[in-house]
């Protein structure tokens, strides 16, 4: 069946659904500010009295034991510390009766300060004053000082009003977001749905009227649903079992006949290739759900590790033990070096393991083990817990991956294979988006260890998912599996390992070294809220998202996958570098982006060429999940050496030097990778051949 029907259902349903999000997202934003800022406003005033009120108490008692309000000791210190403790204060001074400056911590603006001796001479006379506003910037209150019912000075506090507006910058900030990730969400489910109630059974019902054309009787629809398009195959199925029905009568008749005449019928049913099993086969039925279930079950699933995205580092370096001999940047990169490791050495076992036991099994037991881990990482007391909780959780990963991988290897052909890895790789970059902006927001508001523990839940519903609504399905070509001896192979072929070393290492060295590792540090230590780096990382997702499929489609029509692989080793290095070209958040926002758009150019391209670069005479009998284990074993060795050469780097340059120092390693495998790919052409795929 031709894809433009699919693409424009799901097109017109999400429009549509983002359409009415936008639409309730603007109303709410003019809701809150009308409702929510008249209300702030007055609160800000008490809080500027009640600050003044126990500022005006600690002065009290020292002008009772006769000093001058000019020398007064200590209340620099005491500003210094309400001004820490309360963002929304800007500004607290005293002066004279006059309206002379005595002390002073925050910034005074210029409205108030011009305006201070008429402050002052109102505030003493009437000893009391009502707060002033000083435009959109400033809420003041002044109290006046007093020894014996003389008032001998005044205390002046500024609440900030712009802080009303900061805070709901933020909650605007958080509200698109969640529009954004209600997209991506809305996105998913319809994906999903639409491909089961709708896609599916157009696809069946046009499957079957092709089936019968071309005289193959013997496999019904067998619907689930009973909508209309259930009602319509279930009739086309009625129709076929009579008409097989009917030749099953003939068939029974000519057995009288003599066996001239039986073999003249049964060869005029072969010449038109006439199939009719005496028992239907249902064996293709359990493909019907496609890819799309494990696809929102894979989103579901990657959603729980990317919640701890924005503040896995934080929160290793808040368990970190000193080791002797080793820098603290080092060790804090120990749990995710290795989780990396045993995710990379699990994978290739756990494709076997899937292959012999099924997919379904070692993706619900893989499930099983990351909701633990990522449990006992939540209760994790000490560094060597974490480590321990992490390496399950590992483990669990590298199985539910593979086994998804395996999933829709088995359920698609090689003609569809690509658009099938597709939309799994879709769910995980889906995810990607959506887990870093809301285990920020969610770190901010419930704490670290209990985003763990909702993760594991997470966890927990892929599981279910997968456990009712995926069947498995026997595995009917026997491959060669994985083995060490097999690895020598790929090891053995130069242009393979060009790719590998050169590109794929580095790309997995600059994921988890920079957005895993270096930047939530790096921001964390410039101040910048959980929520904030969770948005500066969501943007090196969205990045991918919407480069990796125009590059995909791109390379395959050039045809020319070295030239995306080495633009975006390319642009990876200048993301790097642009990140710390100044101490500006923004600088880091251009730096991750730029990131984000190198490795969209490479991610299917990269895939793609080294797929077709794996094809040999030894290598022809290893299974697709065999050849896709032994990738992505090796790529991951970027991953487990990136926290050690970041922790190494920062420890020795600083964060600036760090990040700085990734991008120059990413610029000389992009420059090797380039020479090498000069030197050789770029095999074709078999034409019956599709990409793993």
């Amino acid at each position: 069946m031709n894809n433009d029907l699919a693409k424009s259902i799901s097109f017109r349903l999400l429009t549509l659904a983002v359409l009415l999000l936008l639409a309730m997202l603007a109303g709410f934003s003019a809701f809150s500010r009308t409702l929510f800022e008249p209300q702030i406003i007055p609160e800000l005033e008490k809080k500027a009295e009640k600050v003044g009120s126990y500022v005006l108490v600690q002065l009290n008692q020292a002008v009772e034991w006769g000093i001058p309000v000019e020398k007064l000791a200590g209340t620099d210190d005491l500003f210094d510390d309400i001004l820490e403790d309360n963002a929304d204060i800007g500004f607290i001074t005293i002066t004279d009766v006059n309206g002379k400056r005595l002390h002073l911590r925050g910034t005074l603006p210029p409205q108030f300060e011009a305006g201070l001796v008429q402050i002052a001479r109102e505030t003493a006379q009437a000893k009391a004053l009502t707060p002033g506003r000083l435009g959109p910037v400033f809420l003041t209150k002044s109290l006046p000082i007093k020894s014996k019912d003389t008032v001998i000075g005044v205390l002046h506090v500024g609440a900030r009003a712009d802080y009303v507006s900061s805070q709901l910058q933020e909650v605007y900030y958080d509200l698109a977001i969640i529009l954004l990730v209600a997209a991506l969400f809305t996105f998913e489910i319809l994906l999903y749905f639409v491909n089961a109630s709708i896609l599916r059974p157009i696809r069946d019902i046009h499957e079957m009227a092709a089936r019968v054309a071309a005289g193959n009787f013997g496999r019904p629809i067998a619907p689930k649903a009973r909508d209309e398009l259930g009602r319509i195959a279930v009739r086309l199925d009625e129709a076929v079992a009579k008409l097989r029905g009917n030749y099953e009568a003939l068939a029974q008749a000519v057995t009288g006949w003599g066996a001239d005449a039986r073999g003249r019928v049964s060869a005029t049913l072969n010449k038109f290739e006439y199939g009719f099993p005496s028992k239907p086969s249902l064996a293709a039925t359990s493909s019907q759900q496609g890819t799309a279930l494990i696809r929102i079950a894979v989103f579901v699933f990657s959603l729980a590790e990317e919640l701890t995205r924005t503040f896995l580092s934080v929160y290793i370096k808040e368990l970190f033990d000193p080791v002797p001999g080793l820098a603290m940047e080092v060790v804090i990169g120990a749990p995710i070096a290795l989780f990396m490791l045993l995710w990379a050495l699990a994978q290739p076992f756990a494709g076997a393991y899937s292959e012999k036991f099924g997919r379904r099994k070692v993706f619900l037991v893989g499930a099983a083990l990351a909701a633990i881990g990522l449990a006992a990482s939540g209760v994790s007391g000490t560094l060597v817990h974490l480590l321990i909780a992490r390496s399950i959780t590992a483990i669990g990963y590298a199985m539910v991956f593979i086994s998804a991988q395996g999933f829709v290897i088995d359920n698609t052909t090689r003609e569809t294979r690509a658009q099938g890895m597709a939309g799994y790789a879709g769910g995980i970059l889906t995810a990607g988006v959506c887990g870093p902006a809301i285990g920020g927001i969610l770190a901010d508001q419930i704490g670290f260890r209990s985003t763990f523990i909702l993760s594991s839940f997470l966890a927990v519903i892929a599981a279910v998912m997968v456990y009712r609504a995926i069947q498995e399905r026997p595995i009917s070509v026997q491959s060669e599996r994985f083995s060490l001896a097999n690895l020598g192979l790929f090891i053995a072929n130069p242009r393979f390992m060009g790719v590998v070393l050169f590109s794929a290492i580095p790309t997995k060295l600059a994921l988890t070294a920079l957005v895993f590792f270096l930047v939530p540090l790096y921001l964390n230590d410039q101040g910048i809220s959980q929520s904030m780096i969770g948005r500066v990382l969501l943007l090196y997702w969205l990045a991918m998202i919407f480069v990796s499929p125009v590059a995909s489609s791109l390379s395959d029509r050039l045809g020319n996958r070295k030239l995306f692989v080495v633009a975006g080793g390319v642009l990876a290095a200048v993301g790097g570098v642009v990140a710390v070209l100044n101490t500006s958040i923004w600088s880091m926002v251009i730096g991750l982006t730029v990131l984000g758009i190198a490795h969209g150019l490479v991610m299917t391209p990269q895939l793609a060429l080294v797929t077709t670069l794996s094809h040999g005479r030894k290598t022809q009998k290893m299974s697709e999940t065999t050849v896709l284990s032994m990738f992505r074993l090796m790529e991951r060795i970027g991953n487990v050496i990136a926290p050690f050469v970041a922790g190494v780097l920062l420890a020795r340059f600083g964060y600036a030097g760090a990040i700085a120092g990734i991008g120059y390693i990413l610029a000389v495998c992009a420059a090797i990778c380039l020479i090498l790919f000069i030197t050789f052409r770029e095999p074709k795929v078999p034409a019956q051949e599709g990409h793993v």
